[in-house]
Order: structure tokens, then C-alpha cells, then sequence
């Protein structure tokens, strides 16, 4: 089994900037941040579905620092349909999710190129190939917030956002099986084509 540690990097609508994204990460690390508090337990996955920012040297030093820690770190790739390198997903030390379908088809709006190290499902709202009567998304918890307080639900959303944290899971369940697996450990089963399919050529 595995256990989640939800942290709120960014505002409502997400405002905010990556300066506090890093402050959460170093949180969720358990290194040294701006709340002068540590968890009571380190994650050993950080997920993170989200991205925009340019490279900043002082936030690829934090992921090297993150790594060394033992922690792994998975981003989202982006959804710009782009072989540009997005950040964070793009940082070295970070595992980058790009995402297919449920045809196991490259999504038409993930980015590409050869900073992704893994595909997962992130899903297409815009078919319902499998005739179900809903779309092909993934189905997500969610909220809304009103005048009575957030109110919960579920939605279906696609997205890298929605791939990303299908390989954090996956991750996470292999860590409860062998809590010594490190980073370097995966980097190399990911290498090694051991955690996937190969569904093709690579993309420029």
C-alpha cells in the first residue's frame, strides 16, 4: 500500500509562481524550506502536474539535491503538442510523462521529444471509442468551490496532468514492495524498457 501527501503549491486558479512550487517540493522532500517545518515522514514520489515555467539553474540544483535525497520527482511533459523541452518535467533528476490514449496512441495534444522518459494514459474527452457513453478522459476526483464550501465530485479530464500521476503510482506501489529501490534504480529499469511497452519509433 502506499499513502498520499497532499500539498497546495499554488492558489486558487492556480496563481503562484515556481519559486513556491519549489518551496512545496523541498517540503515534500523533507529538506530545509520557507515554513521552517519538516514532515513527519519524507514522500518518497513527488508528482507534479503541472508546468509553464522556464529553466532556472537554482530549480535544477533543488532536483539534484531532491534526488540525492532518494526522492523521486514526476512531471507532467505539457500539452502544447511541442518537441520543446517544458519545465519541470524537462529538468535532469525528473521522470517526464508524456501520454497516449486509450488506444495506447500518442495523445494528440502531449508534447514529444527526447526529454520524455515514459508515456502513460492521459486520456482524449474528445471520443468515446469504447462506446460507453462517456468520454475517453480519466475520471478524476474534483470540486467546485460556492458559497457553501467546495462541493466534490468527479469529472473526466485529459491531460500529460493525467498521465503523470498514473507512473507516480506506479512507482509508489513498486516502493512498497522494495522500499531500497532509489532513483538511479528506476532511471535504469526505465532505460531498460523494463517498466514499459514500446509502442513505436521515437518522435522528433
Amino acid at each position: 500500500t502506499s499513502r498520499v501527501m497532499p500539498i497546495r503549491a499554488l492558489g486558487a486558479g492556480g496563481g503562484g509562481t515556481s519559486y513556491d512550487v519549489d518551496q512545496a517540493v523541498r517540503f515534500a522532500a523533507g529538506l530545509a524550506n520557507d515554513s521552517g517545518t519538516l514532515p513527519q515522514q519524507r514522500a518518497d514520489i513527488i508528482n507534479l502536474s503541472l508546468g509553464g515555467s522556464p529553466f532556472s539553474q537554482a530549480t535544477q540544483d533543488l532536483y539534484d539535491q531532491v534526488k540525492a535525497a532518494g526522492v523521486l520527482v514526476v512531471a507532467a511533459a505539457g500539452n502544447q503538442a511541442s518537441s520543446a523541452p517544458g519545465y519541470p518535467a524537462s529538468y535532469e533528476g525528473v521522470i517526464s510523462v508524456s501520454a497516449v490514449d486509450a488506444q495506447r496512441r500518442l495523445a494528440a495534444y502531449s508534447n514529444t521529444g527526447s526529454m520524455i522518459d515514459v508515456a502513460a494514459p492521459g486520456g482524449n474527452n474528445s471520443v468515446d471509442l469504447n462506446g460507453d457513453g462517456y468520454p475517453d478522459g480519466i475520471l478524476s476526483t474534483g470540486g467546485t468551490i460556492s458559497d457553501n464550501g467546495v462541493n466534490y465530485g468527479y469529472s473526466f479530464l485529459n491531460g500529460t496532468s493525467m498521465a503523470a500521476p498514473h507512473v507516480a503510482g506506479v512507482l509508489a506501489l513498486m516502493k512498497s514492495v522494495n522500499p531500497n529501490l532509489t532513483p538511479t534504480d528506476m532511471d535504469a529499469l526505465l532505460a531498460a524498457g523494463a517498466l514499459s511497452d514500446d509502442l513505436g519509433a521515437p518522435l522528433p
